[in-house]
This record gives C-alpha cells, structure tokens and sequence, in this order.
C-alpha cells in the first residue's frame, strides 16, 4: 500500500475496476447512441460518427485525467 492510503488492496483493485469499466463506457455508448439515434432519423451514418467522435474525445480526456490524477504524489 502506499503511503498515505489507509484503504484495503481489495477495495483499491474495486477502485481501479471502477474507473476501467467507466472508460469502456464512456468510449463505447456514445457510437452506440448515434446508432439508435440513426435508425430514428434515418440519417445514416452521421449520428454514428457523431457518437465515435463525442465518445472518442470523451475518453481520452478522462484517460488523461486519470493518469494525472496517478502521477501525483499522495
């Protein structure tokens, strides 16, 4: 365990599981969105795109802030 962090390795893993899976969220539910968005207006394959992009900058930006959240010291 680190330093400062009192918690258990377990609930630390649960912490980090939590984080991954939002990330395969936030990349995978917008282009999914734009789908049924699609298939709603007939207006294939904008709101697909759309959706890879938004979901796209959306994870990257939370990777990003991850790995500075990380790099920190505690």
């Amino acid at each position: 365990m680190s330093g400062s962090d009192q918690r258990s390795p377990l609930s630390i893993g649960i912490g980090w599981a939590t984080k991954i899976t939002g990330l395969g969220f936030e990349f995978s539910l917008p282009p999914i969105a734009g789908y049924f968005v699609d298939q709603w207006l007939g207006s294939n394959p904008v709101g697909t795109l759309v959706g890879m992009i938004l979901g796209f900058l959306v994870g990257m930006m939370h990777i990003l802030r991850l790995a500075k959240d990380s790099s920190k010291p505690l």
